[in-house]
């Protein structure tokens, strides 16, 4: 065998997919949106709660 022949291994031939073939996500969002988003909705929630608005 050619050492430069990668060896696709068993999955391919049953039909299931190798972890690096996988697609990557279509939708990219930083880390820190997550969490400026999660912590505005933490404040918005504890001001609502609390009434601190009024």
């Amino acid at each position: 065998m050619s050492k430069n022949k990668q060896d696709a291994g068993l999955s391919t031939s049953a039909g299931l997919v190798r972890y690096m073939d996988e697609d990557a996500s279509k939708i990219k969002i930083a880390p820190e949106k997550v969490l400026g988003i999660t912590i505005s909705i933490m404040v918005l929630l504890f001001i609502l709660n609390y009434g601190l608005l009024a």
